[in-house]
């Protein structure tokens, strides 16, 4: 009995071993599989986020390009093959099949604004011919047998055209040159001679809208009849190029004398540049480059202070 007993208890004690074993494997293949999920849980997920930031880049730049007027949606579905980008020529494109976009607004609807196009041409003189008829200078254009004649034509017609206002208008860049043009005009206008007329240096860049504008101070002082001092500053309001006055003292002798300070503006140039987005698999990975740019930073800062060794 007791050997039968003995044999018994070995039995148990192996197959207590061999169940062990099982479950210490399924545990560790548990394990596994557990942490492969999880992995694969936020591999997915991270992969996901790049998608879809991949998608809004695509779509921002499917926008651009129709917005703009560059590429033709041939199948209108918003979006542009390989195919029509290959085939994609923006010289060649006829705008009238591009309506809505900004080359359509500025190269249709604004050149054909008579009133636009009559601020550019009364501002000079060869826009008209020796009877006071506007110059086609598209149709001599077309017409020129000659490089010389069509270089002049195109010259003209660009600056007789509407579209000139626009840098007119607001500038992009700081001239003193066209400002002083400008203001002599409108002095001009008012059958005045400006006493006294000084622009400063640039002034201090702010945002209109959305818009950066760099303000360009300016002081003028003019001693005449009190109506013709008010004409003067009515033209100065409507001017096409802006000018705002922030104050204007006034002196009563024999004539009003005004001596104006006032600003105009030209707006900075906007160039168009791509931008890199880094998306992180999570707040801690996102915290740690942080961390690891600020480190960069600091250590570059002490070699160029002289604080490395």
């Amino acid at each position: 009995m007791a050997e039968v007993a003995v044999g018994k208890r070995i039995r148990i004690n192996k197959l207590q071993q061999q169940i062990m074993l099982a479950v210490l494997g399924a545990s560790l293949a548990f394990g596994v599989c557990l942490v492969l999920v999880i992995f694969l849980t936020k591999f997915i997920i991270f992969n996901t986020k790049v998608i879809s930031e991949k998608d809004k880049a695509i779509d921002s730049y499917y926008s651009a390009i129709k917005n703009v007027g560059i590429c033709i949606d041939n199948n209108k579905d918003g979006k542009y093959t390989d195919n029509e980008l290959d085939k994609c020529q923006p010289n060649e494109i006829d705008v009238a099949d591009i309506p809505g976009t900004l080359r359509y607004n500025v190269l249709v609807n604004m050149t054909e604004n008579n009133a636009l196009e009559s601020v550019a041409r009364d501002s000079h003189s060869d826009c008209y011919d020796t009877s006071g008829n506007k110059i086609d200078f598209g149709k001599r254009y077309d017409d020129a047998t000659t490089d010389e004649e069509r270089e002049h034509n195109m010259y003209m017609f660009k600056v007789c055209s509407s579209l000139r206002v626009i840098p007119d208008a607001l500038p992009a860049s700081y001239n003193a040159e066209a400002l002083m043009s400008s203001v002599n005009k409108i002095f001009l206008i008012s059958g005045l001679q400006p006493d006294g007329l000084m622009p400063d240096s640039g002034g201090a860049s702010f945002s209109n809208n959305g818009v950066s504008l760099v303000a360009i101070p300016i002081t003028l002082t003019v001693k005449q009849p009190a109506t013709k001092a008010q004409a003067l500053l009515d033209n100065f309001y409507k001017s096409i190029r802006l000018f705002s006055f922030k104050s204007a003292n006034y002196k009563w002798s024999n004539q009003l004398e005004v001596s104006a300070t006032g600003e105009a503006y030209y707006t900075n140039q906007v160039k168009a540049s791509e931008t890199t987005k880094t998306v992180y698999a999570s707040k801690e990975a996102r915290k740690q480059a942080s961390g690891n740019a600020a480190l960069v930073n600091n250590t570059v800062d002490d070699v160029v202070n002289g604080g490395g060794n």
